[in-house]
């Protein structure tokens, strides 16, 4: 009798902690969200002129150039470089998202994405994934 009595305590404690632990996963697991599903676009689906961009932007010493064909440069002054000298790269505008591609000898192809955060007749600003904002103002 006292073996009965083991065996259906022992059976019971093991259906009470399937219980428990089907709760917890139910609870905490299945209603987990993954980050990197959870994108900024989503939220700012705003979009911009890409007729805006285009031109000359300065911001102390550093000078962007974006061109309509998607080609742009970007060189700092202060490091005596000229636009002639600036390396080129390719950019690219949807919504928010503003990519540049920046075609290095030995690695290929380097993407940097930023998101535009105002774009108008004379100001043009911009911050990546750590925060850094970046603001210049139309040349011409």
């Amino acid at each position: 009798m006292k073996r009965k009595v083991v065996i259906i305590v022992s059976i019971v404690v093991a259906a009470l902690a399937l219980a428990a632990g089907g709760f917890w996963y139910y609870r905490y697991q299945l209603h987990v969200y993954e980050p990197e599903m959870l994108e900024p676009e989503v939220f700012e689906d705003v979009e911009y002129d890409t007729d805006l961009l285009i031109g000359l932007w300065q911001s102390g010493s550093v000078f962007y150039r974006f061109d309509y064909d998607g080609v742009g440069r970007t060189w700092d002054s202060a490091d005596d470089i000229l636009e002639e000298e600036a390396p080129i790269f390719e950019w690219q505008l949807d919504h928010s998202r503003f990519t540049h591609l920046h075609n290095m000898e030995l690695n290929g192809m380097i993407p940097k994405t930023y998101r535009l955060t105002q774009l108008d007749l004379q100001t043009l600003v911009f911050e990546d994934d750590f925060g850094n904002v970046f603001s210049f103002e139309k040349v011409e």
